[in-house]
Order: structure tokens, then C-alpha cells, then sequence
């Protein structure tokens, strides 16, 4: 359905807007409206159970932070050993965002569906593929009237029939998961119980298999874009400044080799931070945020009114480039906060709202900056990357709306990393 869209781009509107009620302001109702992906997927929304899956998220990663971040930290090693190797001296190209959607998925599928299901290839390629067809399908629900979606999803996807399959895949895990005996732990580890949690709490419809599955993977879609199109912004600026190389090595090598990998260490890495965080601040993944929905005609404090059921947002740019924060703004300066400890890329404050602002930060911003470092940083350490001679300078991103996407199209080259002085 088509609504009006209020945007706001000042520092009092924003807070407004981040702290208002659930019951004036809905940030659940707006997500369903924006996403769609509880619409393309056919979830009960109407279910007690519905938002089970961000309290668990929140508690789970509150309760077990450490360990996860092991757990993902091992995916991520394994997958872009997988994806990526290192062993050859010659340059290879890939596509850049389709590479690294791939390793997200696996090192994610850790996280929500645990070993061994997350190294199974086809559930991989699955998820990877439903969230392709959900993509798709929020862009046919902004184009055709809403009696004609399912019609047109029909026609342009395979959805059904991937998420047939999905569920049958997970089938034995969550069997796994209901029994008192799990016989998918890896060998000497306790196997990750976000599922194991999830299946456990599911009463009613929401228990039956498909049901759980649909739910599991709308939840993966809605957190997986995000650390997948941040990361390729920012290996796009690394092939782009190939200068500065040398000094985050300089960084990461003394750092892994006193103190290894970990969240201790990965925390020392400010200029690994720095830089994922300039390029955050450049491009985004959306040009809005802070979407709610009108859930009854409400008037801010200046009496700025919002009719019911209108969408409100706030635009991002001008806090993100704001002159009087900071220093030649539209600049891509990626050492911009590595002397500042405050600025941190999980650092929340109201000129930094890449991770949100009030009531609904987003719950997985630490999980998610360690993958995003320990990625960045054991690329850096280990490959040399660069653009092939297409690009002289950093790709365009693509626009869609409000969605602020790494270039489709533009490949990177890697090689195992080679001796300072061998620079062709």
C-alpha cells in the first residue's frame, strides 16, 4: 500500500522520533511495511511469538558474547579459507559482492542454525538464494498493487519451492535440538543453542518445522544485508587506496602475533575501526533510517503532525556529513577517528547513527563490528588486493530508493600476500 513518507533531518526531530512509544511511533510495524519480508515469506504476524527471535537475539548475545564471537570468528577463517584460499602467488578475480554475501552467509548460518547445517553447501546456496527472491520481491511490492503481489512473486522467484527445500534441510537439526542428546556438537565445543533456544520457546503453529523455518530465515535476511554491503564498501576504498596498506598492517601483524585472534585483540585494531567506520560514514547502507509507523495521529513537540498510518523517517546524510562535525565531511579520510577512543565504530551518539539511536539500537552492533574487523583485518594481513584495470577509481554504488548498495558489477583481484617491495 502506498503511504506518505515524512522525513526529518535535524538533531530534536531524530530523538523524537527514536524515543516515541511502540504505540505511537511503531518501529515493528514500519519494518513490516519497508522490508516486506514478513509478507513475501508468509509469516504469522499476528503471532504471540513473533518478535521472539530479536528477544532471544538480544539475550543470547548478552549471555554467551564471548563465546560467539569465537564461534563466528572459526566460521569466518573456514569460510573464506574455503571461498578465497591462500596459497596461490597469482592474481585472481572475483566478484566483489557476490564473494563476500557468500562468506557472510556461512559465517551467519554459525550464529543461527550452528555446525554442521552451516557448512552444508545447498543450505548455504538456499538461503543465499531466498534472499535474492525476498530482494526482489520488495522491489515488486513498491511497483504493482498489493492484490497482484503474490501473482508477480510467483512469477519472478523460486521462492516457494527454495523454502521447501530450506525446511527439509533443517528438519534434523531441529529434531537435533528437541532431543536431550545433540549429535551435532563439533568435537570438543558445545554446540551454539541460539536454534536450540528458539525451538524450545515456539509454541503452538509456530513450532511446526515450516513455520520456524520461515521465521529463521526472514530473521537472517533482515540482519545479513547489512554487514555484507558494509564490508564491500569498505574493500572498495581498500583497493581504491592501496597507500594506506602498509599502515594498517603495521596495525594488525604486531597485535596477532602477541596475542592471536580474538575479541581482546581484535579490539586493539583502531585503525582497522577507523577505517570501517569512515567508510560506514561515507555510504551507509541506506540513505533513511529510524523508520516508524503513525499508529494513531500524533504531533511532536513543535506540533509537527503525522496523520495515522503515515511512515516517518530520518535522513542520514546530514548527520553523517554534518560540516560542523566533521572536518571536510565528504571526504574519505580513513584514519578520520583512529586517535579517538570514543569514536568506535559501536560508539552510539547522535552524530553517529549507523547502528540507530534510543529505543531500538540494533541488538547484534558488537557481534557484528568483530565480524566486520576480523574480516577486514585477516584480508589485509593476508592478501594483497586491488581493481583490474576497469576501475581507476572507486566504483559507483547503486541507488534504489532509500538503499545505498556496493557496486554490483565491479570486480577485486587477490593474491596471497606478497613482500613489500612486489607491487605488480
Amino acid at each position: 500500500m502506498l503511504r506518505w513518507t515524512v522525513v526529518f533531518s535535524d538533531p530534536q526531530h531524530m530523538l523524537e522520533v527514536a524515543n516515541a512509544a511502540e504505540e505511537d511511533l511503531s518501529f515493528r510495524e514500519a519494518m513490516k511495511d519497508i522490508m516486506g519480508v514478513d509478507d513475501t515469506l508468509e509469516i504469522n504476524v499476528g503471532s504471540p511469538d513473533h518478535d521472539l527471535l530479536a528477544e532471544l537475539l538480544k539475550s543470547h548475545i548478552a549471555r554467551n558474547a564471548t563465546k560467539i564471537g569465537d564461534e563466528v570468528q572459526d566460521e569466518l577463517f573456514t569460510s573464506l579459507e574455503n571461498v578465497l584460499g591462500n596459497e596461490s602467488d597469482e592474481w585472481t578475480s572475483i566478484p566483489a559482492l557476490g564473494t563476500v554475501n557468500r562468506i557472510m552467509v556461512q559465517t551467519w548460518q554459525r550464529f543461527f542454525v550452528g555446525y554442521p547445517l552451516c557448512r552444508n553447501s545447498e543450505w548455504c546456496s538456499l538461503v543465499a538464494k531466498i534472499y535474492k527472491d525476498v530482494a526482489i520481491s520488495g522491489v515488486i511490492r513498491r511497483l504493482v498493487p498489493s492484490w497482484t503481489f503474490p501473482f508477480f512473486v510467483r512469477m519472478a522467484s523460486s521462492l516457494e519451492a527454495n523454502v521447501d527445500r530450506a525446511t527439509m534441510l533443517l528438519g534434523p537439526t531441529v529434531e537435533a535440538c528437541m532431543s536431550e542428546v545433540d549429535e551435532y556438537s563439533v568435537p570438543n565445543q558445545q554446540k551454539m543453542d541460539f536454534l536450540a533456544r528458539l525451538v524450545r520457546r515456539s509454541a503452538g503453529e509456530d513450532g511446526l518445522l515450516r513455520n520456524l523455518t520461515t521465521r529463521l530465515l526472514g530473521f537472517t535476511i533482515a540482519v545479513s544485508s547489512t554487514p555484507s554491503n558494509t564490508f564491500t564498501h569498505a574493500l572498495y576504498h581498500l583497493a581504491t587506496n592501496p597507500e594506506v596498506v602498509q599502515a594498517l598492517r603495521d596495525e594488525v601483524d604486531p597485535i596477532v602475533q602477541r596475542d592471536g585472534w580474538n575479541i581482546q585483540s581484535v579490539a586493539k585494531m583502531s585503525k582497522i575501526d577507523s577505517f570501517l567506520r569512515e567508510s560506514a560514514r561515507i555510504n551507509g547502507v541506506s540513505s533513511l533510517g529510524f523508520f516508524r509507523q503513525a499508529m494513531r495521529d500524533f504531533s511532536l513537540s513543535d506540533g509537527t503532525f503525522l496523520p495515522k498510518d503515515c511512515i516517518v523517517a530520518v535522513s542520514l546524510p546530514p548527520f553523517h556529513r554534518d560540516s560542523t562535525t566533521y572536518e571536510a565531511p565528504d571526504e574519505f579520510r580513513p584514519f578520520r577517528f583512529s586517535d579517538n577512543p570514543e569514536h568506535i565504530m559501536t560508539t552510539i551518539t547522535p552524530q553517529w547513527l549507523f547502528f540507530g539511536y534510543g529505543k531500538h539500537l540494533c541488538p547484534g552492533r558488537f557481534l557484528l563490528t568483530y565480524q566486520l574487523k576480523v574480516m577486514f583485518a585477516y584480508m589485509i594481513s593476508t592478501y594483497d588486493i586491488r581493481f583490474g584495470d576497469e576501475w581507476s577509481s572507486r566504483p559507483p554504488n547503486f541507488i534504489f530508493g532509500e538503499g545505498i548498495v556496493p557496486n554490483l558489477s565491479a570486480r577485486v583481484s587477490y593474491r596471497r600476500r606478497q613482500p613489500i617491495n612486489d607491487t605488480h
